[in-house]
């Protein structure tokens, strides 16, 4: 079993800010609604570029970072790097079509925590979230 290693979570903030990076407006308004409507979440930030990704991670300080593989300007790698040259780093999911095993193998040497087929997986968010909160930061137990 994997562990997970996620930021930790103070009383001040007590709730998950997540960023969610992914260009097609339609999965990103299902994902961004269904991750508003965890009691956890905060607040859910969103880019459908990684320009964009680049321009407001930093600012948004997220607990959790959810991208897209292929994106329209770059791939998710450009951003899972962002994500983790942020202090205190974000955990950091790709949520992607293309679940390949050596994309998969790729994404992870790159940093991400966790690599999540669109297709299969897409329902597996709210238990990260809840894992990421129940946990307090030091860890939480999912699984890629």
């Amino acid at each position: 079993m994997a562990f997970v290693q996620f930021v930790h979570l103070s009383p001040m903030h007590p709730s998950i800010r997540v960023f969610l990076v992914e260009d097609s407006s339609l999965v990103r308004l299902r994902l961004a609604g269904m991750l508003r409507d965890l009691w956890d979440v905060e607040q859910v930030f969103e880019a459908g570029t990684v320009a964009e990704a680049r321009e407001l991670l930093p600012g948004a300080k997220p607990h959790l970072v959810v991208v897209d593989m292929r994106l329209p300007d770059g791939d998710g790698l450009e951003v899972v790097a962002a994500a983790n040259r942020l202090t205190p780093r974000p955990a950091v999911v790709v949520l992607t079509n293309y679940a390949y095993d050596q994309l998969r193998s790729t994404c992870l040497e790159a940093g991400a925590d966790l690599f999540l087929d669109k297709r299969t997986e897409f329902d597996r968010l709210p238990a990260i979230v809840a894992g990421l909160r129940r946990n307090g930061g030091s860890n939480g137990g999912a699984t890629p």
